[in-house]
């Protein structure tokens, strides 16, 4: 019986009947005028209001992304409870509801500010302290963000309390800017792959000034950003009411680090990526952040005793919303420099793919090899749209980011393990979501080392090598609920495989070598997704193939820098010092029954230690 990975919910209880319908509503009855009946007549309205940004105001614009933020968390909030008698269907959406909470919001925001005033840095960080903590004295009172799941939405401030949820780092970061632009000031959603703060240029003489010239919905390639000395950043995302938090939000995000006497920067640091953060200086831009963070997931995964996860339930009409929208957003050009929100389309076509994307379209200079001559590069490759999308992805955050981001690899990564487990013909996809895979560990090897800021990024890591053993070194048995170790149809993918499951490792081996110290979950010998317990998944044979490969020399004369049906690609020349050709690890590896010992993976400084103590012992 084939693994139900999904679950796709479509309740059809009436929201009229839920405590949602009747907070927004309270005993009024609403006109039909005032009511989004269909998922036709709530994408057509979002399209209007995306096309009138040309004309509006920034605060206008923002008063506009407020209200949807507000209708999105409404509709999050409606489908998505973990009790499925508290789940209703979507339609109709009551707007002269929704429209009063958003003038509760602008109120709320106008409550403790006297508004815009002379432009200055000090003015506008007590401002944002302001601001924020009205929005987190309105929100439910946590002390912590940790796990608070479908929260990140106007609709959840306002009335989280429902269902007990109060605002997480995104949702906090996403009021302070828009009522920062309600006020009048030049505030910017500011987002790392795991963390939002506001920015706003020091001496921003003129807050109507859009970053770029916005024209029926379509940002203009002809558009110059104003030029400001400098950018600079209030962190907001700090949850509870205490006086100790109140007065931490509004400081620079470097005080953060001051504060915990780290030994990372906001430069060097993963969580913040100050350098190569994702700036949302547009209002569509900001839609599509909000669209992004939007959780279509009904609840969360558990792990069982046996490693297998119980299936994804998703909202069928949320993720419909999220898709269609997002499609309106890339349309008007508002994610070119977004991959997180390219990603979350991509991974929307997977879950209900349209004709669109579904279309094939020619990716040649995506993927191009640039250290290939032009005759070789001219063959032509095409994938279907959706898988653009991540391609995409990635290309921005390399061109745009300065490959700073691992979770476009890691999307990609996960894209091409479910394309190709469908068939024989596709097992080369495997492959290459394993390459994809050891980029991601390689762009995490990148950043300094600390346990809270890297927290987040390790689990991700962890969860890596559950899928690698899960999903690609065993397989389903047929008749039988266990599984079995993965028969390759191909030896060639097998022996790619066995490369790249290695190049995920070196570069988690490299990292701790940088730093010097040992901090990697899985890299432990008793941890049971360790290298040498998933190598032994590969026969000797194809061991020593893959490891034959990985030491040659010569440069891989292909077309492409992917892996494709026609192209094979491997892993070469590792950087981790316990991976060299000799080492005690590599010698490990490759023996009929892999047995590694702790010398075997010890750091290189500690692990010549141990063996100058082993020859003084022997004489």
């Amino acid at each position: 019986m084939a693994e139900q990975r999904v679950i796709y919910d479509s309740p059809s209880r009436p929201p009229d009947e839920s405590l949602h319908w009747k907070r927004v509503l309270g005993d009024s009855i609403p006109k039909e005028q005032e009511l989004f009946s269909t998922h036709e007549e709530l994408i057509v309205a979002f399209q209007s209001d995306v096309y009138s940004f040309n004309s509006c105001t920034k605060k206008e614009s923002y008063i506009k992304i407020a209200f949807w933020s507000c209708i999105i968390g409404y509709c999050e909030a409606l489908s998505t409870h973990k009790d499925e008698g508290r789940r209703y269907s979507i339609y109709p959406v009551p707007l002269a509801g929704i429209r009063r909470l958003v003038d509760e919001f602008v109120e709320l925001v106008h409550s403790g500010s006297a508004g815009k005033q002379a432009v200055s840095n000090s003015v506008h960080r007590s401002t944002v302290q302001t601001v924020s903590n009205s929005i987190w004295k309105r929100a439910q009172n946590k002390s912590q963000m940790k796990d608070e799941l479908h929260a990140n939405s106007l609709y959840i401030c306002l009335c989280g309390d429902l269902d007990n949820k109060s605002l997480d780092c995104f949702g906090a970061a996403l009021l302070t800017s828009m009522g920062m632009n309600i006020l009048g000031f030049g505030s910017l959603l500011t987002l790392s792959e795991d963390h939002a703060y506001e920015s706003h240029y020091e001496g921003d003489a003129d807050e109507e000034t859009s970053a770029a010239v916005i024209t029926d919905g379509t940002v203009s390639s002809d558009s110059k950003a104003p030029t400001y000395s400098k950018r600079a950043t209030c962190e907001v995302a700090i949850p509870g009411n205490t006086k100790e938090s109140q007065s931490k939000r509004g400081r620079e995000i470097a005080a953060t680090f001051a504060d915990l006497k780290s030994t990372i920067t906001p430069e060097t640091s993963w969580l913040y990526m100050a350098d190569n953060a994702v700036v949302c200086d547009t209002p569509g831009m900001v839609l599509a952040a909000m669209l992004g963070n939007v959780n279509c997931d009904v609840e969360k995964v558990k792990k069982t005793s046996n490693n297998d996860g119980k299936p994804q339930v998703v909202s069928s009409a949320l993720c419909k919303i999220k898709r269609d929208m997002l499609w309106i957003l890339y349309d008007g050009g508002h994610m070119t420099k977004f991959p997180f929100a390219l990603m979350e389309l991509g991974e929307c076509e997977e879950h209900f793919g349209i004709e669109r994307g579904m279309k094939w379209v020619e990716v040649g200079d995506l993927i191009r090899n640039q250290d290939e001559d032009e005759n070789k590069l001219g063959v032509q490759t095409w994938v279907l749209w959706n898988e653009k999308l991540f391609l995409d992805a990635i290309n921005v955050s390399r061109t745009a980011y300065n490959d700073a981001q691992v979770y476009p690899y890691l999307y990609a990564g996960h894209y091409h393990k479910d394309a190709g487990r469908k068939s024989p013909s596709d097992e080369y996809r495997l492959v290459e979501a394993l390459r994809l895979y050891s980029e991601a560990s390689r762009v995490a090897s990148k950043y300094k080392y600390e346990t809270k800021d890297c927290m987040q990024l390790m689990k991700h890591m962890t969860t890596v090598s559950s899928l690698i053993m899960k999903d690609f070194l065993l397989c389903p048995s047929a008749g039988h609920d266990n599984k079995a170790v993965r028969v390759w149809v191909h030896r060639e993918n097998a022996v790619a495989a066995a490369t790249f499951v290695l190049a995920f490792y070196d570069s988690l081996l490299f990292w701790e070598e940088k730093e010097e110290t040992n901090f990697v979950e899985i890299l432990g010998l008793s941890h049971k997704h360790f290298l040498g317990k998933l190598f032994q998944y590969f026969a000797l044979d194809v061991r020593v193939d893959a490891l034959a490969e990985v030491y040659k020399t010569e440069m891989q004369h292909t077309a492409h820098s992917v892996i494709t049906k026609e192209e094979m690609l491997y892993f070469r020349q590792p950087r981790s010092k316990r991976l060299a050709q000799n080492s005690l690890l590599i010698a490990a590896l490759l023996k009929e029954k892999i047995v590694v010992k702790e010398i075997d993976i010890a750091l290189p400084s500690v692990g010549s230690r141990q063996r100058k103590r082993a020859r003084n012992n022997q004489t």
